[in-house]
């Protein structure tokens, strides 16, 4: 048997664009792929239909509306027959023997554990966000706000995203890796608990590399397995996706705090997060 034949590729869908094709496209044919269409138009959803009624391996799942991105990647998860899940998003694409290269590193590990690929852009340059050290209230503030570019003074001011690090020659332990690419062993995922759907969109993540770590297990960053991801092609408004994130974010910090105090203090960060999240939308917006 081949290394992905057993896999299922769980892709969640949502007014993706024409990238979803180059997507489904880049996925080996040998393994399961299960579509969740989370409330796509007419046109796209007959798409995916007729897609799905060529290939065999193809299973289309229909989410009933946008229930978000985890909910939707844990009705995916419940329909996979393969022993190993990988969570793609429809605007990445994968380069050859990623899946395998992701794979060999997750054999390795303690069965709850999670690999995550390298990301690019479409100029080949390492995306933002494929590694990521551990997320604070004040690591957030740091990138969010541009304070990172002050990191060569002082490791306080260290960026959350590692992507201007030097390139690892072999897989490597991380704080965190992309939901956009995601690869469990699925009795570990299934362990996990899942995505926590109270997350619509944005750091259910985060959050799952954090129960990774909780439970004793590994988040690994596979350098050598190459997925280039798109990004932005959703045609659902950046100011709506930034409300999702801020949400997200507050919902971590109260959700990982270990004191009172640290639930007081995310309460009272709260203001600076959505002013940090929803400014910067606001402004890439009126710069466009």
């Amino acid at each position: 048997m081949s290394a992905s034949s057993k896999i299922s590729i769980i892709i969640v869908t949502y007014f993706t664009g024409p990238s979803l094709w180059k997507c489904l496209n880049s996925c080996p044919s040998d393994h399961e792929i299960i579509i969740v269409n989370n409330g796509n138009p007419p046109q796209v959803t007959r798409g995916l239909k007729s897609y799905s009624d060529k290939h065999t391996n193809v299973q289309l799942i229909d989410g009933n509306g946008n229930i978000g991105f985890a909910k939707a990647c844990n009705l995916g998860a419940k329909q996979a027959q393969r022993e190993v899940l990988m969570f793609l998003n429809p605007d990445a694409v994968l380069h050859p023997n990623a899946l395998g290269k992701m794979l060999d590193s997750l054999k390795k590990l303690p069965k709850l554990s999670v690999v995550g690929g390298r990301l690019l852009n479409s100029n080949g340059k390492e995306q933002r966000g494929a590694r990521r050290g551990k997320l604070t209230p004040w690591s957030a503030l740091v990138s969010m706000t541009g304070l990172s570019r002050l990191q060569h003074i002082s490791s306080i001011f260290a960026d959350l995203h590692w992507e201007t690090h030097p390139l690892p020659d072999q897989p490597v332990k991380v704080p965190a890796v992309s939901g956009a690419c995601m690869m469990f062993n699925r009795k570990g995922f299934k362990a996990l608990g899942g995505f926590d759907d109270k997350y619509f969109l944005h750091v259910e993540d985060l959050d799952i590399c954090r129960a990774v770590h909780r439970a004793g297990a590994e988040v690994v960053f596979v350098p050598d397995a190459k997925i280039t991801h798109y990004g932005s092609t959703s045609q659902a408004s950046l100011l709506r996706i930034n409300w999702y994130k801020t949400k997200g974010l507050i919902r971590y910090f109260i959700k990982f705090a270990d004191s009172p105090w640290q639930t007081a203090g995310a309460w009272l960060l709260a203001p600076m997060i959505f002013i940090a999240v929803m400014g910067r939308a606001l402004w890439l917006i009126l710069t466009r």
